[in-house]
């Protein structure tokens, strides 16, 4: 039951994240010109960056719900929902440069590639948490030959 609840929390909080960054998107998204040339540096800059550190920021926050109640795949299936559906709700909204095949497989990618980058992030926080901030015993070393 509890793990349920936090997985449902998990989900729900990278959905409300998904749908800010859509909002973003949508007013940072550059113009699609047809016919025109493609400025590529903006539609990075301004679409795709935005984006996967958005999806980033999802897993870390679905993770963070999850971290001591499932492992490994569940953390995944827990992360990857909202980040998804996310890049389809891209398209269907109408941010330029996703509808198209390639921009849909472009914001698909960047979604799994930002829940494994969110997720080892989440998986580092966690444990330096449960280590007190760092090794204690690294850490003194390290002060006593700075000195």
């Amino acid at each position: 039951m509890r793990a349920m609840r936090a997985v449902f929390s998990a989900w729900l909080t990278s959905g409300i994240l998904a749908v800010m960054a859509l909002l973003a998107l949508k007013a940072l998204a550059p113009a699609a010109g047809e016919g025109g040339p493609v400025d590529e540096y903006a539609q990075v800059l301004r679409v795709h960056l935005p984006w996967l550190l958005s999806c980033v920021l999802m897993a870390v926050a679905a993770g963070s719900y999850v971290r001591d109640r499932v492992t490994g795949f569940g953390r995944a299936l827990a992360a990857l929902p909202a980040p998804v559906l996310g890049a389809l709700a891209a398209a269907f909204i109408g941010v330029p440069w996703s509808g198209t095949p390639v921009g849909l497989t472009l914001h698909l990618i960047e979604a799994v590639l930002g829940v494994i980058l969110g997720l080892a992030l989440s998986t580092a926080l966690s444990r330096r948490e449960e280590t007190g901030g760092a090794h204690t015993r690294e850490h003194g070393q390290w002060r006593r030959d700075r000195r």
